[in-house]
């Protein structure tokens, strides 16, 4: 058997040998815990110094976080120290 039929044969099956059915097969449903809406996010610009950047993005290595977390947590905890 050639490529050109291993192809053909390959194919036989069109786009539907490609997609998946949409409709969610029949299981118990396990009931998810209640997860706690994300407050929106909003984007924001600004200018760092390099040196600040570096290090939290290593801090953001160390702790398995993302440097958006480091940067929320840094300035909710500025907030709360000078909110009060």
């Amino acid at each position: 058997m050639g490529k050109s039929d291993l192809l053909k044969d390959g194919m036989k099956s069109g786009l539907d040998g490609l997609l998946s059915s949409t409709k969610k097969s029949p299981q118990k449903k396990e009931t998810a815990p209640a997860k706690a809406e994300k407050e929106p996010a909003v984007h924001c610009n600004f200018v760092i110094n390099k040196s600040i950047h570096t290090r939290m993005k290593y801090l953001a290595i160390e702790k398995n976080m993302s440097l958006r977390d480091i940067v929320n947590e840094a300035m909710r905890e500025y907030l709360e120290k000078h909110e009060k």
